[in-house]
């Protein structure tokens, strides 16, 4: 399982993975094949040897493998790009950014429009000040918490 989690981290192809084993076998092999001609045994010499070749072959056949992604990769990755997303527009909203982008888009919230124009009228004509104050207080409940208190 801790090789499985690394190789996910390193994100390196299941050939670049069987190939890097051969060589390191190949080079243990090689070591230890000195080792049994210091110490003149050839039949661990020619096991040695015969590990080397096979070492080799594997390192050949890897280019051969076809890495292909398990099926719940691509889900994951795609659920890991919506989370992101999701924070990202989290983020915006809570720092007061989603705001200030909303106001460059041009989207202004229909509520917050009728509160506007009950404002201009007030102003035109001062007995509809009422109107408008609650228009304000019912477009924004932020602005209604503060006159409750």
């Amino acid at each position: 399982m801790r090789y499985l989690v690394l190789a996910l981290l390193v994100g390196c192809s299941a050939p670049e993975r069987i190939a890097s084993n051969a060589g390191d076998i190949r080079t243990l092999a090689e070591s230890s094949r000195s080792r049994f001609m210091d110490h003149d045994d050839p039949a661990g010499v020619a096991e040695q040897a015969a590990i080397i070749e096979k070492a080799a072959a594997i390192s050949v056949d890897a280019t051969l493998v076809d890495p292909t992604s398990p099926a719940w990769q691509g889900t994951l990755e795609l659920a890991l790009w919506a989370g992101l997303a999701i924070a990202l527009c989290v983020i915006l909203w809570q720092t007061g950014l989603g705001a200030m982008l909303r106001g460059l888009v041009g989207w202004i919230p229909q509520r917050q429009r009728s509160a506007a124009k009950l404002l201009r009228e007030a102003v035109d004509n001062p007995d509809k000040i009422r109107e408008a104050a609650a228009a304000v207080r019912t477009a924004d409940p932020m602005i209604s918490a503060a006159w409750k208190g």
